[in-house]
């Protein structure tokens, strides 16, 4: 008699509508129950029967159940799944094929199905990347399904964590191949041959797609005539052509620690655009005066399709060793002993140049993972920056500035490196900064303004805590079409062609330059190119992050107690964040390792200080010692504490 009785249907309604209702995030529990998280302060308890409708991290609505003064949330709306696009484990459960989420409970089982276009042969152990296609929230639907849509790798597969990397950011975890690879007809015709000219690299001893090379010559009044060849993949690549897509889909060549995927052919990157020793190859080939007081000529400045031919690959270390050491040179031409002298005295001056006249960021420390041939951490090799490092920087810092005056002066438009300074919406925090330092000279318009950021840069510069406590409210840096300016580094506009075996964005400035050389006509690129790279060059440094997170969680799981010296590099109210000075890991320092009493201890993050009985105790850019506590490898994190509470 109750079957379909409209009076029990309006009653039910109206004590469903009558229910407390809430919304938040789903937090799992490794024993199967679990919590929605409403805000900060307030939860509610997921009893495990309702924990099977949804997963950890799903933002959901339902309803507050009272039983007998206990509270319980009950699942009712999906609002926004955490599963969506994931990376699993396959595995078989009553012959069918399921999938374990990464970073989700053992006790998820997700039932899978192979897409038709995946080619490998999926078994038990694989990991692959799947799509979630139904959701027990969802309507008709009772159980989690997914479609695995990529094979990532065979679980003892050794290159798995890049493989994972690069699958968890959608990256491609392959080089492009392309047919037939040769130069046009009119790249051709109008190439001088310039390979009598005694170029050379320095580079990396294991790198393989070198894309610049210098010769330098200097005359009796003290300026130096420097020419600069960069490897031209446009003469193989035409615009709009598939290879060329592709490039402009993937902007980037993609590095990760001890493993890259480059954006072009290897055949190009690594052999026929690669300027290697004694192989004649395109380039362009940039001239360009430098005078006594490192200014640039900008009415000596030249750009030139060539052939060139490398005299000599030297190496970073080599060629540091010879110029500081004496040591000798890894090579036996009788000419560039000489230019690495002038190079090394142009770096110099023109280092100074740009401190009076522009910007000079503190050298960062770089850090190398060397690893067994089961690609197992065996070490990490801090690397120092010599005298040829700083030659090639500033090298290239000279040719890049001569591309931007030619764009600037005689384009017009192109693709340029921008950086706006301060974010304006940080600007009262900077301001109050800035006062208790005792700089209040600047206002919020001078500190947005280019001349009053190089200002302020230039007297912070060795004040590293005042440094780093304004360091958190810079702007991104993005790209433009248009020349504007570079705050970070002191340059009215900058835009970079010498690296377009790995940067697309280089090779666009290439066809700029040659297509107003040759009188052709001249396209600026569509602003769509710009979302496309920004968004790339985030990815590849969050995946990047990752991998080196993952490589150094590995090395230190078995160092628990080690000691290391550590500097303070950001604090919250947690804590301190540092990085392991002499191999470049990040880890957390929390006060509850600091000093053992909660209530004498306090972080001021807005002041970058610690406190502990009210007096600072730690503060940003101190050094310290630490012993590795905990190596937690579900989240790769590494928690610290002092060495002397150890």
């Amino acid at each position: 008699m109750f079957q379909n009785n409209p009076l029990l249907a309006q009653l039910k309604q109206e004590l469903h509508q009558q229910t407390p209702r809430v919304e938040g995030v789903v937090r799992a529990h490794e024993k199967g129950f679990g919590f929605l998280d409403v805000d900060n302060k307030t939860s509610y308890f997921i009893p495990v029967a309702k924990m099977k409708t949804v997963c950890h991290g799903d933002k959901v609505s339902g309803t507050i159940i009272a039983n007998n003064d206990k509270e319980s949330f009950d699942p009712e709306i999906l609002i926004e799944s955490a599963l969506q696009k994931f990376i699993g484990k396959i595995g078989f459960q009553d012959n069918a094929m399921i999938i374990h989420a990464e970073n989700m409970p053992e006790n998820l089982v997700i039932r899978c199905k192979v897409n038709k276009h995946v080619t490998e042969k999926i078994k038990e152990g694989d990991w692959v990347t799947a799509t979630l296609i139904a959701h027990p929230l969802q309507e008709d639907k009772n159980s989690f399904f997914a479609e695995v849509t990529h094979f990532i790798a065979e679980d003892n597969s050794k290159y798995l964590p890049w493989l994972k990397t690069l699958a968890r950011y959608n990256l491609d975890d392959k080089a492009p191949t392309a047919n037939t690879l040769a130069i046009t007809e009119n790249e051709l015709t109008d190439r001088q041959d310039l390979t009598y000219i005694d170029f050379f690299t320095i580079d990396s001893e294991d790198t393989e797609d070198m894309d610049d090379a210098i010769s330098i010559e200097k005359d009796a009044h003290g300026n130096y005539l420097l020419k600069v060849a960069i490897a031209d993949p446009t003469a193989y690549v035409s615009e709009n052509s598939e290879l060329d897509d592709i490039a402009k889909q993937r902007s980037f060549t993609t590095y990760l620690p001890d493993f890259n995927i480059p954006m072009l052919p290897k055949e190009l990157a690594d052999e026929l655009c690669s300027l290697k020793a004694n192989q004649k190859r395109p380039a362009m080939v940039c001239e360009v005066k430098i005078d006594a007081n490192g200014n640039i000529d900008d009415n000596a400045i030249a750009f030139i399709p060539a052939f060139i031919e490398s005299k000599a690959k030297l190496c970073y270390h080599n060629v540091s060793d010879f110029l500081e050491n004496g040591s000798l040179l890894s090579s036996d031409n009788l000419t560039i002993p000489e230019q690495l002298n002038w190079l090394a005295s142009l770096a110099t001056l023109r280092t100074a140049w740009r401190q009076s006249h522009a910007l000079v960021f503190k050298d960062i420390t770089d850090y190398r993972f060397i690893l067994d041939e089961n690609r197992q951490v065996k070490s990490i090799i801090k690397e120092t920056r010599g005298i040829a490092n700083q030659i090639v920087e500033e090298v290239m810092i000279i040719a890049n500035q001569a591309l931007t005056m030619h764009l600037t002066d005689k384009i017009g438009f192109g693709i340029f490196n921008v950086h706006a300074g301060f974010d304006p919406k940080f600007m009262e925090q900077i301001l109050k900064i800035l006062n208790e330092h005792g700089l209040t000279q600047f206002d919020k318009d001078a500190l947005l303004s280019f001349e009053g950021y190089i200002q302020l840069r230039r007297i912070i510069n060795n004040d590293t805590f005042l440094a780093s406590r304004l360091r958190k409210f810079q702007s991104p840096a993005d790209f433009s079409l248009e020349p504007r300016p570079h705050f970070g580094l002191g340059f009215n506009a900058y835009a970079t062609w010498t690296s377009p075996i790995r940067k697309y964005g280089d090779m666009i400035n290439h066809r700029l330059i040659k297509a107003y050389l040759r009188q052709l006509p001249l396209t600026s690129p569509n602003i769509e190119l710009l979302k496309i790279m920004s968004e790339k060059r985030k990815t590849l440094r969050l995946a990047e992050r990752d991998m080196a997170e993952n490589l150094y969680a590995q090395y230190l799981s078995d160092k628990i107690s080690h000691c290391f010296t550590a500097e303070i590099i950001d604090i919250n109210r947690g804590g301190a964040r540092v990085r392991l000075t002499d191999i470049g890991a990040f880890a957390f320092l929390p006060l509850s390792m600091i000093h053992p009493v909660r209530e004498q201890i306090c972080s001021l993050p807005e002041e970058g200080v610690i406190k502990i009985k009210d007096e600072i105790c730690y503060k940003l850019t101190d050094t310290i010692s630490v012993v590795i506590h905990q190596v937690k490898k579900e989240n790769q994190s590494i928690i610290v504490k002092l060495a002397d509470s150890h």
